[in-house]
């Protein structure tokens, strides 16, 4: 299963299944990518996913913002460039990967806790479900 552009809602495959997306109460120019409790409007977890000119990569904003990483954590980047992201769907696990462009580092969630950040690590040989998504495309 291929992504196509267009907006999305990404949730862990974590147990109870929760929202990524940034806080929009947080005022500032960078904003950390995490677990979203319910209360949050949908503006902070609706994704605009951009395929990139190759159709390989992705460059994957949230609230208008670029994601990329830093410190190995994803943060959302107001007016700034992003991190181009591959997105590979896993049909064993139902969900969706998403690495670096290299492949060596995954998005990772080590709980889902609200406000757990996301983090990067690699995958390993068995990945735990910290590492797959869903992604729900939305009606435009």
């Amino acid at each position: 299963m291929s992504v196509v552009p267009g907006l999305y809602r990404i949730t862990t495959h974590l147990s109870p299944n929760p929202a990524i997306g940034v806080d929009p109460r947080i005022l500032s120019a960078i904003k950390p990518v995490i677990v979203a409790p319910p209360d949050f409007s949908p503006e902070g977890t609706t994704w605009e996913v951009v395929q990139d000119e190759d159709g390989q990569l992705y460059l994957l904003l949230v609230h208008s913002a670029r994601t990329r990483p830093e410190e190995q954590k994803v943060f959302a980047y107001y007016a700034q460039p992003g991190e181009r992201w591959k997105i590979v769907h896993h049909p064993l696990r139902r969900g969706y990967a998403i690495l670096s462009p290299d492949e060596s580092l995954a998005w990772y969630l080590p709980n889902s806790e609200y406000f757990t950040q996301v983090e990067l690590k690699p995958m390993g040989i068995l990945p735990g479900e910290g590492y797959y998504f869903n992604l729900e495309r939305l009606v435009e």
